[in-house]
């Protein structure tokens, strides 16, 4: 065979050979942001700190409470004669309010609102959903499901773990 030919054969099975290969990319090892990842451990931290607080308060009360989800606890103490609340119902919630500390925020609040759709406090709003009409309720919500970081700039402090003593209407 002619030396062209040859030195193109191979080229040719080369290129075969090549195609076959799943070629390997390397990542460069990608360091995370350290101020969020310490961020995200702190809030970590802190959740699980308010969830040991939250057991604890209700362990030493010996209160039969559920989780309903978000570290939120509800005790329906008193079933309302009325159906369960719905999406999009209109409800009246009259609560008493304080941090688990035991400063009061609220000795009675009213609130109307549509369920479900954001009206109110996060965990409030859920946890009516679990409950009828003319129930009473014990509801515990960490701060997240509550007013945050931050509180509601008035009288709910910040990062507040908060204990409702409710009615719904």
């Amino acid at each position: 065979m002619k030396p062209q030919l040859i030195t193109l054969l191979s080229l040719a099975a080369m290129l075969a050979v090549a195609c076959h290969n799943t070629p390997v990319i390397e990542v460069a090892d990608q360091k995370g942001d350290p101020l969020k990842e310490n961020m995200m451990n702190a809030n970590r931290y802190i959740a699980k700190s308010e969830e040991q607080q939250i057991d604890s308060y209700v362990a030493r009360r010996g209160w039969p409470m559920t989780e309903i989800g978000s570290g939120a606890r509800l005790w329906e103490m008193e079933r309302g004669k009325g159906r369960q609340i719905d999406y999009e119902d209109t409800v009246k919630v009259t609560y008493r309010l304080e941090a688990i500390n035991g400063a009061v925020i609220y000795e009675q609040k009213a609130e109307t609102f549509v369920a479900g759709r954001g009206q109110t406090v996060c965990g409030l709003d859920v946890a009516v959903r679990h409950l009828h009409h003319g129930s009473r309720a014990r509801l515990i919500l960490p701060s997240e499901q509550g007013y945050g970081v931050a509180g509601d700039g008035d009288r709910v402090p910040t990062r507040a773990i908060l204990i409702y003593e409710l009615k719904v209407e």
